[in-house]
């Protein structure tokens, strides 16, 4: 007996649908061979083998990643303020995440800059849009965490809300506050985080292999995961744990201003403009140095002086300026070249000023007259 031809033919059967990141996880796949051949010339019965069957197993992958650019802009005791990110399920199976927000420790950076963490936010929720397992548009909305299941291919928009220090609390200009959204791979009984299959390949059933990769880094994928977890300025996480995190933050900008009040004498009944004294009849400019010291404009600022009876205020509306936002710190000896009559009013011995503007790191000088009675 001679074997002049042998072949093998094999076949395979899916139980379920395979999608644009793979065949989903627990799909039975099962193949059988088949041997032709002939002996003498003459074709032999074909031989079939056993069939061999095992379920395609659960890859868990994602990416989490801030959609801002930079630090999100606020003020002391500001409210509910966003930051941004986009979550994508990129394994084969529809998944359960739990999503956490935290504050960022001291030094510690967002995904994008090294501006350093100098402070914290307060009252940290998550809310996150997103399609399920079974393909319904949900919204798991503001809390300070929660599980949801996120269908696989999918994408979630999600959103870190803070409320921000007041003045108070110690909230000043310039300080940073980043934050980080956390999405961790959770049991499907929501009984705890995923847990990676370790031990050697069971065929009959479904192990669990973590294919999340490095963070996130500067709008990038760095490709090292969290190399130097013991560097104050590391960003991202660890590849291959079942985690995603993504960072974001704020930053305050405010005016920081403050004033300085000096007077110096005009004329006098007796030196009339020659190196006049503060005697009775005697005219003084009061100027007001409004500097601000801070990374944001202040608009619209008003300025208020109650002054004593022993000054007349008859000539006060008539003399009022303001030179809004200038490098140099302001001097009584020069009153300014804009009238501020129109935005001036006198009740009694109050002197108001309204509609002041000073740009950040600028002075304005704002000024008006009284006579000593």
């Amino acid at each position: 007996m001679k074997r002049v031809f042998l072949s093998i033919a094999a076949s395979l059967l899916l139980g379920s649908q395979a999608y644009a990141l793979g065949t989903d996880a627990g799909t039975e796949v099962t193949n059988k061979a088949t041997l032709s051949y002939s002996a003498g010339g003459v074709d032999q019965p074909d031989i079939e083998s056993n069939e061999d069957k095992f379920k395609v197993d659960k890859k868990i992958d994602m990416v989490l990643s801030t959609d801002d650019s930079t630090q999100v802009e606020v003020t002391p005791g500001q409210e509910d303020r966003v930051t941004s990110y986009t979550f994508k399920n990129e394994g084969n199976a529809n998944q359960k995440f739990k999503f956490e927000a935290a504050n960022l420790a001291n030094d510690k950076e967002a995904d994008y800059n090294d501006k350093k963490d100098n402070d914290d936010v307060k009252n940290l929720e998550i809310k996150c849009e997103y399609t399920d397992g079974n393909g319904d548009s949900k919204t798991a909305d503001w809390a300070s965490s929660f599980i949801i299941e996120v269908k696989e291919d999918t994408e979630a928009s999600c959103e870190i809300r803070a409320d921000i220090k007041t003045d108070a609390e110690g909230g000043k200009d310039g300080d940073i506050m980043n934050v980080e959204l956390k999405a961790t791979a959770y049991k499907d009984d929501e009984s705890g985080a995923e847990e990676e299959t370790t031990a050697a390949d069971t065929q009959d059933s479904v192990d669990v292999v973590f294919a999340d990769g490095e963070s996130v880094v500067n709008g990038a994928h760095s490709g090292l995961g969290d190399t130097a977890a013991d560097d104050n300025s590391t960003k991202g996480d660890t590849a291959g744990d079942g985690i995603e995190v993504a960072r974001s933050g704020y930053i305050i900008k405010t005016p920081v201003l403050t004033v300085k009040k000096t007077s110096c004498p005009i004329d006098d009944p007796v030196n009339n403009t020659t190196n006049p004294k503060r005697i009775p009849g005697a005219h003084i400019r009061y100027m007001f140095d409004i500097e601000n010291k801070g990374t944001s404009d202040a608009s619209d600022v008003t300025l208020k002086d109650t002054l004593e009876d022993t000054l007349d205020l008859t000539d006060t509306l008539d003399t009022a300026y303001k030179e809004e936002s200038q490098d140099d710190a302001c001097s009584c000896d020069s009153k300014g070249s804009t009238s501020a009559k129109d935005d001036t009013t006198i009740s009694g011995q109050e002197v108001k000023i309204e509609k002041i503007d000073i740009k950040s790191n600028k002075h304005t000088c704002v000024s008006f007259e009284v006579e000593i009675k």
